[in-house]
């Protein structure tokens, strides 16, 4: 387990990798961090600082200067202000004589010099030609290279007492099982699931298990980075994302340290799930968008399912990724002006790159299930925050419709409730009985005609509604909301929930339709009293919704219709 661990952290990056992990360990550790890592802010070669004691020794200031990899020649002393030596003598010259609290000012001064990896023997004694000759009795240094840093994660955090050895051995799964992301994530599912069980109750054990999640994640994913395949780290972090805020929940109205430190211990987990949905979308996606069938063929699969159900995912992954982006610009609105430009050109890119992605592989044009609505409709949801998108997406609904109606037409590949894949490998077969019982229920053409409602298309209304008639006829076409029980469930999908609008009436005008469909929403109060709705955390639903197969609540465009 240690090798594991050593090996992770000399893959760390310094900045909000190394520096992130070394904060929530001081912190498990039980010292107190006076001072995070921070950009664009002098920090005096001091990364983090933190008072207390380690062990059963006295209470010291301990001041980490923080650098990945190997300690070389370059990263030890050259022209870059980032080597370690100017850092430690920043440390020396600037910040332990003005930056020190005074009600700390006496006590003895500990300089870490914290490494992902080793120093190299190369710069080895010059390393100790420096520490030997600026300690005295009031400052030391300290190596804390992997190794050492590794023992405290294994002390601190992935314990026998605090992390079950089965844990511990479904971490070892998941991580050599990469190339078999299903199952890497079925044993990380294990592996959160034994971290939280029963663990809800008590706050010490809940920051704890924060913790521990945020850091198995790390871990994950940093092997995962190794070997070029983000798959089981992906669909971990929105499985551990959504069961953190579960664990959460009771921390978020009273003020205490405690809960305070239970919600920087979530938002570790959830900056960890910002690293690994970037780095996904950035690295596997957005380069391929523009390319004529590029993502298509990647595939590499036997059959043209595959394609489609991939196409889908993947257009849901990159508008929830679009969708973070637009939220953290508008949670912070305060933001510097180039800060807020880099921000509205990024999502500018998102809003391109999916109109690319839909253009360049035309499955996205035919879904295949009735629930592939879902990332339709977070892809819509994501291009109607922009401007000037309204008719590319009436442009996409209407092929999407004219290829559904095609599909009934030739009992060609037709949108279906089936859900197994040897089921849909099998589809469509012949006869009317099997066509009504695949299409029992739909929920794709009920928001398309929501869509073009909304939006005022009249003519893709008429086209769902003939749909509807030739077609469709036994079909229930339905809409889904919360209910009452959805916030017991949503997050952690222990039981289904949620409740229907049954029989929507397509047959009315599109105005009619809106109203009774927003109308259900008045009705309904549960929507608002989300936990993460109430605390504006809203994104978090549209991850739920894609992780676990629930259709994106219709209140997500109720101020667009004035309601």
């Amino acid at each position: 387990m240690k090798l594991i661990v050593k090996h992770y952290l000399n893959s760390l990056k310094e900045r909000d990798e190394l520096d992130a992990v070394l904060t929530n360990l001081l912190s498990q550790m039980g010292l107190n961090v006076i001072s995070r890592p921070g950009r664009g802010t002098r920090q005096e070669g001091v990364d983090i600082a933190a008072i207390g004691s380690i062990g059963d020794g006295p209470e010291k200031v301990y001041l980490l200067s923080v650098k990945s990899g190997d300690l070389n020649r370059n990263t030890w002393s050259s022209n870059s202000p980032q080597s370690l030596r100017p850092s430690l003598e920043q440390i020396l010259d600037a910040y332990i004589p003005n930056r020190i609290p005074q009600e700390h000012k006496d006590k003895d001064i500990v300089i870490c010099l914290c490494l992902g990896g080793d120093i190299q023997e190369q710069v080895r004694e010059n390393v100790t030609g420096f520490t030997s000759k600026n300690s005295n009795k009031k400052v030391t240094f300290e190596e804390w290279n992997g190794d050492k840093i590794a023992s405290f994660i294994l002390e601190y955090f992935l314990r026998a007492d605090l992390l079950a050895e089965n844990a511990r051995s479904e971490l070892q799964k998941s991580l050599a099982l990469l190339d078999e992301p299903e199952s890497s994530f079925s044993h990380f599912t294990s592996l959160v699931n034994s971290i939280f069980e029963g663990k809800n109750k008590n706050k010490k054990r809940v920051l704890i298990s924060l913790r521990q999640l945020s850091l198995c994640l790390w871990i994950l994913f940093s092997w995962s980075r190794d070997v070029d395949n983000l798959e089981s780290a992906y669909l971990s972090s929105e499985l551990s994302l959504l069961r953190a805020w579960e664990l959460l929940k009771p921390y978020l109205n009273k003020k205490s340290k405690r809960n305070e430190e239970i919600q920087q211990a979530f938002l570790s987990v959830l900056i960890v799930y910002m690293q690994i949905i970037n780095a996904y979308v950035n690295g596997k996606i957005l380069p391929y968008v523009n390319i004529k069938h590029a993502l298509s063929s990647a595939v590499h699969a036997p059959s043209g399912l595959d394609v489609n159900l991939k196409m889908f995912d993947i257009l849901g992954r990159i508008s929830i990724s679009g969708i973070w982006l637009y939220y953290q610009l508008y949670q912070y609105e305060d933001v510097e002006q180039n800060l807020h430009e880099s921000f509205i050109n990024e999502i500018n890119i998102y809003f391109d790159s999916i109109k690319k992605l839909i253009i360049n592989n035309p499955a996205l044009l035919s879904p295949i299930k009735d629930d592939q609505v879902i990332d339709i409709s977070i892809a819509i949801y994501f291009l109607r925050l922009g401007e000037n998108n309204d008719e590319f997406i009436m442009s996409w609904l209407g092929r999407i419709v004219e290829s559904s109606r095609f599909a009934f037409l030739t009992n060609g590949k037709y949108p279906c409730n089936l859900s197994k894949y040897e089921d849909l490998l099998d589809h469509p077969r012949e006869g009317e009985e099997y066509r009504e019982e695949v299409n029992a229920g739909s929920v794709l053409y009920p928001m398309i005609a929501f869509w073009s409602s909304l939006i005022g298309d009249k003519t893709i209304y008429a086209r769902v509604q003939e749909i509807k008639h030739n077609y469709l006829q036994h079909s229930n076409f339905q809409l889904w909301y919360p209910s009452e029980d959805s916030e017991d469930n949503y997050f952690t999908n222990k039981q289904p929930h949620g409740a229907v609008l049954s029989h929507v009436g397509i047959d009315n005008t599109p105005e009619k339709y809106l109203e009774q469909i927003f109308n259900e929403c008045k009705k309904s109060p549960y929507f608002e009293s989300l936990s993460s709705v109430e605390r504006g955390f809203w994104p978090l639903i549209l991850v739920a919704s894609r992780c676990y197969r629930y259709p994106v609540p219709i209140f997500f465009w109720k101020s667009e219709n004035g309601q």
